[in-house]
């Protein structure tokens, strides 16, 4: 071979060369650019459950994904179930041995996300990791030799170390898949689930990073890396799958559940939309005084809650009780054998609010004032800081007597102290104002008879009142027992939840309480009627036929008019 001929094969095997070393980088850069050289559809997020109780359910969402997409590896993230290891986020260089075959960890991607700092590398803390090993036998039936990016994350990391991980993500495996390992709403009855889940998936569609940071469900901050990724991918539409615990899928009501989701994120437009929607969860009257800090001011004010846990309020637009007394910036006397009616909770009170993820409270009641005007300023300054909204008065009505919630259906929540005298002009006036805004307008008013069963000619006087000035839906508190439901004019009116934590032992009425929840779109509102019980002041969820017994004092789910029964404690209201 002449030297010329050498020459011109050596700069030939060099141009190939460089040729292929660019189409191998080019193959890592985004998996948008990859789309639309492919023509594929762009999916670089898919939401599945570890909870096997809908494998199959699971199994055919990645292999429809499988189908259209084809990523050089798969980042799988799940929560870090018992908070294992040293770090908020932890990888492995593990490869797993599954039935059908083994799953090799992509060690390259593994060692670049240690070295960024973003997580460490540790074994031992996938250990017995179901969010984890549980969609191993999926990915490997369904995804082959692609290898894996394992990553578990504590509940308690932080939105800025996320954010850290989201970045690596996008700078280091772009054209990666991303499989968010999360299970939804956790133990609760299926109603409450039902309203978890209708926030969660609101907030997912609408990729609002701050309520999915909110969601009732087993690892908010997977969810929120997981819009982070899509956002950056340009794939904004969320497309629901399936929800174990919509429409006809779950049937017993009574049941507590865990709930799942499939969906996944795509450049192309769902073929559902998501109904826009605001929810709410809403409880009566919390005492924090009295027998009740007599009896919990050793263990702490949160372990009035063991039997009730966190969730309930959690994963709500708006998280709402009446907080029945100041709180008090010193420590309170332990003065339970006095049965004082002058109320003055602990400081520690606010710590608990927060812990129960309640994110407003009512003022407008007859203890409010209780420790006069400094105490009336410490409580709202401390709830301020605490990040709580609260409204209404001791007494009176003006502007502080409502907040707004800005939800995809705004709400204008009214709190009024019936009591004592304040201008029902100026309220009602309001209540037009707000309507006219296109707004929602919940009206939650002091008033009524103590220990009364039923409502009072004056509750409902006042009812239609606002109704016809444009409320929407009317919950009460005051009388420490709960009170009938009705419907007036098509608005539901609620006239009283009873007791959520109170220390009235003298009767089984006064130590029974009523959780409403519910769902606002724009042609219905749903409601969850939730009664419960206190041992001790510890409140719990009734069920069974203690429940549905609870449920038929307050009205008759069965054979009442005005709205759609949609199971044993839900029903729909026509807008």
């Amino acid at each position: 071979m002449s030297m010329k001929k050498i020459v011109a094969f050596g700069v030939v095997a060099i141009v190939a060369i460089a040729l292929f070393y660019y189409v191998r980088s080019d193959y890592n850069r985004s998996i948008n650019e990859e789309a639309a050289i492919t023509g594929e559809e762009n999916i670089p997020v898919v939401i599945v459950p570890h909870f096997n109780f809908a494998e199959e359910e699971r199994h055919k969402v990645l292999s429809d994904v499988e189908s259209r997409v084809k990523p050089k590896a798969i980042v799988l993230v799940s929560v870090n179930h018992f908070g294992t290891g040293n770090s908020e986020i932890i990888t492995t260089q593990k490869n797993w041995q599954v039935k059908g075959g083994e799953i090799h960890s992509e060690k390259n991607l593994e060692e670049n996300l240690v070295a960024s700092g973003v997580a460490v590398d540790d074994e031992m803390a996938f250990v017995n990791e179901h969010g984890i090993t549980n969609i191993l036998s999926d990915i490997e039936d369904i995804f082959s030799t692609i290898p894996i990016v394992p990553i578990i994350i504590k509940d308690t990391t932080s939105r800025e170390k996320i954010d850290q991980l989201a970045d690596w993500v996008d700078t280091e495996c772009s054209n990666c898949l991303t499989i968010a390992s999360v299970d939804f709403s956790h133990y609760q009855p299926s109603a409450l689930a039902k309203v978890h889940d209708q926030f969660s998936i609101q907030a997912l569609s609408n990729l609002d990073h701050d309520k999915i940071w909110l969601s009732e469900t087993d690892s908010p901050q997977t969810l929120y890396l997981s819009a982070k990724i899509a956002g950056r991918n340009n794939t904004k539409n969320f497309h629901l799958v399936y929800n174990n615990n919509s429409g006809e899928a779950n049937k017993k009501d009574d049941a507590e559940t865990t709930s799942v989701v499939l969906g996944y994120y795509s450049d192309k437009n769902p073929e559902a939309i998501v109904e826009p929607s605001t929810s709410f969860v809403i409880a009566g009257d919390a005492m924090f005084d009295r027998n009740v800090w007599h009896n919990y001011q050793a263990k702490g004010l949160n372990a009035i809650f063991d039997n009730f846990g966190t969730r309930v309020f959690r994963g709500a637009d708006l998280a709402l009780l009446n907080l029945e007394g100041p709180i008090s910036s010193t420590e309170i006397d332990d003065d339970w054998q006095s049965g004082s009616m002058v109320f003055n909770f602990p400081p520690a009170t606010t710590s608990t609010l927060k812990y129960l993820n309640i994110n407003a409270v009512s003022l407008a009641n007859n203890h409010t004032a209780n420790a006069g005007s400094i105490g009336l300023s410490n409580t709202k300054a401390v709830l301020s800081s605490a990040g709580i909204k609260y409204f209404g008065k001791p007494y009176g009505y003006d502007e502080s007597s409502m907040i707004r919630i800005e939800g995809v259906i705004p709400l204008s929540v009214i709190g009024i102290m019936t009591l004592s005298d304040f201008d029902e002009s100026a309220l009602e006036a309001k209540i037009s104002v707000e309507k006219a805004e296109g707004r929602t307008v919940i009206v939650f008013p002091h008033w009524g008879t103590e220990y009364a069963p039923k409502h009072s000619a004056s509750q409902k006087s006042m009812a239609k009142e606002w109704i016809a000035a444009g409320a929407d839906i009317i919950v009460g508190s005051h009388p420490h027992v709960t009170q009938d439901f009705e419907i007036i004019d098509g608005k539901p009116v609620v006239y009283s939840l009873g007791n959520f934590v109170f220390d009235q032992f003298f009767s089984t009425e006064t130590q029974e309480g009523l959780v409403l929840a519910g769902v606002i779109t724009k042609d219905k509102i749903t409601l969850s009627f939730l009664p419960t019980k206190e041992k001790l002041v510890r409140p719990e969820f009734m069920t069974g036929s203690v429940k549905t017994g609870k449920i038929k004092s307050i009205f008759d789910i069965d054979f009442e008019d005005g709205f759609f029964k949609v199971s044993s404690d839900t029903i729909e209201i026509a807008r």
